[in-house]
């Protein structure tokens, strides 16, 4: 199978592509076509679970989200965040999303365990659900529905049958087909006598599967091989269920039932089918919008299983120029270890670039996936340098196609003392609050009071309850804490779609502040975290408070003021120990203002003040930044030439050492007291 699968999905830990217990297919060995089946099923029909009909709308959470949190429908491309949109009526597609039984329930009379066993039913959008209707599955000839993500219902075009069937997209064929192979297995001696057009699949003929049936599924099979979300998806189940579907674990097994393996003998240590489990064909590496002209770098795990040779990896397409990758062949040994493969996009262009990644050899089946990418205008405002008490320097980056720069300097005015009033506040006494929304992987029990976010394969996310933002600016204290060793673990705060922050979060827990601009009267808040070991973060605390009465910004005098086709300008003559905010806008160009920038001027001490300006020394090797002579005290800020920030810390000594992992050009930000300097260094 392939779906579109976001750059945090294809970020797979190694335990992915996990076995199943030891022993668990030992009494199958050696064996092969009716015996073999036999073994099959008493298997993975021992000691099940049956979680029921109702009971598989909860165990969806586990066994069918995809990377964004939402389920993964194999029949469309809706997106149905879990727990919403349950059918219910429908007249269009995305309207819900209801239980798609592949062996429709009319053909065994919604029998139990039949009509709620987990790898027989599937969350599907419900309008192209009732079009598939009891329809079996087969190859469409001409179509009289088509739904939006191309599953077609009509005449079979495929040999042994002349009805109506539906017919999957290619990405999910062989999904279905080894659900076949598995339901023929699992209810041997009963599926054989199921009705109301079972008959069409199922029959005595050829071990459970009538010849259309058979040849079909085994098609289907070797042209969509086991993928990463079958396996992921097969794990999930049997910790639900307690059984597994063989066919997933593994790889080829219907060869020794039904296909050219017959007159072998099936062993778990030989099933050599060549299979690439990660990443599917017809995933989307989506770098998402990237500054104009700067440089993005992503990676995706390719790991496969019984290869016979190495795996070359060819880049095409329309942008290919604009990406970039770091090898074009993978060893048969580091492939089967999983490899992860870097990636580079250059955003030259401003607008959407596509390539396309080819992966083939190695016995596998050729797999395709889309690299996509969006050049935006990444403009921004940086940090003020070179503070003093009567001035400071205010920087920006450059503009596509900018002919200037129009500065606006400001303080504002309004009651700095009024009361602010708290919208929302919780330090999560029993877990998550009522009307709060949790999605990716979260849990509350490992440290009591605290909500920890991500895991080795899910991202974390959650969600306020809906507020109103439209009437004050409002600050959002987060206190956070890395998750054990997972250094320099990130967490974001958004606003609506909105990213307001990014931090990074230490061994301590310690508190975040961001200023929340007004929004709507229905916004939510929610703290995100990536996929993957190294980033999981734990929350203690949050609180949602009003700044007070709004404040209104009032401009220095001449400003506004073009400064030219610069990027940046000195300011002098202002008060000392005073608050100043500037933005930024392009000429030339629809660029809208920037976000503000705020600057504190120095104090201005009487009588003597003694200064002691360092001058700091910095050098390079292959992979690291080594800088001396820094103040005591200080805090080191290391950014991209965007302004992003990619590293902060307390420093405590004269010399820090810090790993960079590619070359360019960086900004280093020390600030100790109120005094802050920028030095751009080239890496």
């Amino acid at each position: 199978m392939k779906k579109l699968f976001t750059l945090f999905l294809l970020s797979f830990s190694l335990y992915m592509l996990a076995q199943p217990p030891v022993g668990y297919y030992s009494s199958a060995e050696g064996k092969n076509t009716s015996n073999l089946r036999t073994s099959l099923q008493l298997i993975i029909s021992n000691g099940t679970r049956d979680v029921g009909y109702d009971g598989l709308w909860t165990a969806y959470k586990t066994t069918d989200l995809n990377s964004s949190g939402n389920l993964w429908d194999m029949y469309s491309n809706c997106t149905f965040p879990f727990g919403t949109k349950q059918c219910g009526s429908y007249s269009a597609e995305c309207d819900c999303y209801n239980r798609e039984h592949t062996s429709p329930q009319s053909w065994f009379s919604s029998a139990a365990p039949m009509v709620s066993d987990l790898f027989n039913v599937y969350p599907t959008d419900g309008k192209v659900n009732g079009e598939r209707n009891n329809y079996p599955y087969g190859e469409v000839g001409t179509a009289t529905y088509t739904s939006a993500n191309g599953s077609k219902l009509g005449t079979s075009s495929f040999p042994d049958y002349t009805g109506i069937v539906f017919e999957p997209i290619n990405e999910y064929k062989g999904d279905f087909a080894r659900t076949y192979f598995y339901m023929a297995t699992r209810y041997a001696g009963l599926c054989e006598s199921w009705t109301a057009g079972a008959n069409v699949v199922y029959s005595t003929a050829n071990l459970g599967l009538t010849p259309y049936a058979m040849n079909l599924f085994l098609k289907w099979s070797r042209q969509d091989p086991v993928s990463a979300k079958e396996i992921m998806r097969n794990n999930a189940v049997y910790g639900i269920q307690n059984n597994r579907n063989p066919f997933i674990d593994n790889p080829g097994l219907e060869e020794y039932i039904w296909g050219n393996k017959t007159t072998e003998v099936f062993s778990s240590s030989t099933v050599t089918t060549p299979y690439l489990g990660s990443p599917s064909s017809g995933a989307t590496i989506d770098f998402g919008k990237v500054a104009f002209q700067s440089i993005d770098t992503a990676s995706v795990l390719i790991k496969g299983a019984n290869l016979t040779g190495d795996l070359s990896i060819a880049l095409t397409g329309t942008n290919a120029s604009t990406f970039s990758i770091f090898t074009t062949s993978i060893s048969k040994l580091s492939a089967e270890a999983g490899y992860r493969l870097r990636l580079n996009y250059s955003a030259q262009t401003l607008g959407t670039q596509t390539a396309q990644i080819t992966i083939s050899g190695g016995g596998i089946v050729t797999t395709t996936i889309t690299l996509t990418a969006i050049s935006v205008d990444g403009f921004l405002t940086l940090a003020a340098s070179n503070i003093t008490n009567s001035g400071f320097t205010a920087n920006w980056t450059s503009s596509a196609n900018a002919t200037g720069y129009n500065l606006d300097v400001y303080s504002l005015a309004g009651d700095l003392n009024a009361t602010p009033k708290t919208l929302l506040e919780t330090d999560f006494p029993t877990g998550l609050p009522a009307l709060w929304v949790a999605s990716g992987y979260t849990e509350s029990t490992s440290i009591p009071g605290s909500i920890r976010f991500s895991s080795g394969t899910n991202f974390g996310k959650i969600t306020t309850p809906a507020l109103d933002l439209s009437t004050n600016a409002t600050v959002l204290t987060v206190r956070a804490k890395q998750y054990s060793n997972d250094t320099g673990a990130k967490l974001m705060a958004l606003v609506n779609t909105d990213t307001l922050a990014t931090w990074i979060t230490a061994v301590a827990n310690q508190d975040f502040t961001v200023n929340v601009p007004m929004k709507t009267s229905s916004s939510t808040i929610s703290l995100y975290t990536y996929a993957g070991s190294g980033k999981r973060v734990y929350v203690d605390y949050v609180k949602l408070a009003t700044q007070g009465v709004a404040q209104k910004p009032v401009s220095l005098i001449g400003y506004p003021k073009s400064v030219g086709n610069v990027l940046n300008y000195v300011l002098s003559d202002l008060q000392s120990d005073s608050t100043y905010f500037y933005s930024v806008t392009p000429e030339g160009n629809t660029t809208a203002a920037s976000d503000q920038i705020q600057v504190h001027t120095l104090k201005l001490n009487s009588g003597v003040e003694e200064h002691s300006d360092h001058t700091i020394i910095w050098s390079t090797s292959s992979s690291e930044l080594l800088i001396r002579n820094l103040p005591g005290d200080c805090i080191v800020s290391l950014m991209d030439i965007m302004g992003k920030q990619l590293q902060s810390f307390q420093n405590a000594s004269t010399e820090i050492r810090i790993n960079l992992s590619q070359k360019g050009i960086y900004l280093l930000q020390v600030k100790q007291s109120q005094g802050l300097k920028t030095y751009k260094i080239r890496f």
